[in-house]
């Protein structure tokens, strides 16, 4: 008996011993899979950050401003990009690139775009000159006239001498060109001079008055009218008289041009033609144009100032539009204006400006001018360089700033990456 209950008591001890054998077990399960996870999430991460690499690797090519590099050595960065040639491809505005010479600028200069240069097939416009002397005037429907008969009182004011007022007493000639004048009845005036109805009214007064003194004139001008619009203090009707009107004078009779006008450019409309009138060269006086002398019937339109404005964007210290106004705006001025280059991100060697070139058969084209405003020479050029409207100015950023504009972009992505690896699995 003492023999069975020593072999029992051994057989507990040994239990006892073997007990914490299988949490041990389970511990290095556990620590493996731990492991495990470890070596997925850091394959993960890695597979990740190259993904990362190879967009920043390619951002040259995928960020504004880097797509028009096509030089080698010895040649100009840039060079033009040919459209898709497949009949299916999307239609790509054609351009041109240009380096700012001192060629190109003065080129520029002495063939800059003439805005008063009449469309195709039509009539140019006759300048109003201070020499020109004008034509006689001629009546039409609308005008008031003095028929005065000296020494005939009771013909020039029937109403007696105390009412004569030219207002009341004038002939307006009808809408059909006539008026009526006693012992000469109804007869036709329009298209007459001063003189011609002097002489004819004279001729037939003579049958009833012995050499008669007959004095016309008009005293107020209603026949011939043209039309203002747009951004002026009075739109309306601006009657013509004796005297020629252009463009400037017309703007003076409608009360001048409003704060919003444009101060580049007015449409003439005469006949069904739509001239553009150079409004900056006329109120400047910084070029010769001359002033469109107007004929009844014209319409003339004063913009707002929406269509002068050019585009300043990249890396400059204030992207926005400006207004031109009459005075011309250089690129250097422009620059200026919205602070200058970001010293911190701008490549003064790669400033470019848009400009679109008229209306090809095969669509418009853009001609892209280039400028290195990192040397002298390149600042000159711009201090001479003139803005039009809708120019584009692009100031590129150096590769640099690229770089760190992506990187700024995705580090909080890298970030929460790197978090979400750190917390531990329960």
């Amino acid at each position: 008996m003492g023999a069975s209950s020593g072999a029992e008591a051994g057989e507990i001890g040994l239990r006892d011993m073997r007990a914490p054998e299988a949490p041990a077990i389970d511990q290095r399960a556990a620590l493996t899979q731990g492991a495990f996870r470890v070596r997925i999430r850091s394959a993960t991460l890695r597979l990740w950050l190259s993904a990362v690499l190879a967009v920043l690797a390619g951002c040259t090519d995928i960020l504004p401003g880097m797509n028009i590099h096509t030089g080698g050595p010895g040649l100009h960065a840039y060079g033009t990009i040919p459209a898709p040639s497949s009949t299916g491809a999307r239609k790509v505005l054609s351009y041109r690139v240009m380096p700012i010479t001192p060629e190109v600028l003065s080129s520029l200069l002495t063939h800059a775009d003439p805005l008063d240069d009449p469309p195709a097939g039509a009539p140019p416009l006759k300048p109003l000159l201070p020499s020109t002397v004008p034509p006689d005037y001629r009546v039409g429907p609308g005008d008031l006239l003095s028929i005065t008969v000296w020494d005939h009182p009771e013909l020039n004011a029937p109403a007696g001498p105390q009412s004569q007022n030219v207002s009341f007493d004038g002939e307006l000639v009808a809408a059909d060109g006539t008026i009526y004048y006693p012992y000469v009845g109804t007869f036709k005036v329009a298209g007459m001079t001063e003189r011609e109805l002097r002489e004819y009214v004279t001729d037939h007064l003579s049958g009833v008055i012995q050499r008669p003194q007959v004095g016309v004139r008009v005293v107020s001008y209603g026949s011939e009218r043209v039309e203002i619009t747009g951004e002026v203090m009075h739109p309306g009707t601006v009657t013509l008289g004796n005297v020629p009107l252009g463009i400037l004078q017309a703007i003076d009779a409608a009360g001048g041009l409003s704060p919003s006008a444009s101060r580049r450019r007015a449409i003439l409309v005469r006949h069904g033609v739509r001239y553009q009138i150079d409004l900056a060269g006329l109120l400047s006086g910084s070029r010769l144009v001359p002033n469109p002398e107007l004929e009844p019937g014209d319409d003339i339109h004063i913009p707002d100032q929406s269509a002068d404005e050019v585009f300043m964007l990249g890396a400059v210290n204030g992207q926005r539009p400006l207004t031109l106004t009459q005075a011309s705006m250089t690129l250097m001025a422009a620059l200026t204006s919205v602070g200058g280059l970001d010293n911190t991100q701008a490549r003064g060697s790669g400033v470019l400006v848009f400009r679109l070139k008229g209306h090809a058969a095969a669509g418009p084209e853009a001609i892209i001018y280039t400028i290195n405003m990192s040397t002298p020479q390149g600042v000159l050029l711009a201090s001479q360089f003139q803005l039009r409207p809708f120019d584009v100015v692009y100031v590129q950023a150096t590769a640099f700033a690229q770089y760190n504009s992506v990187i700024n972009a995705l580090l909080p992505t890298v970030t929460s990456v790197f978090e979400l690896s750190l917390i531990p699995n329960g």
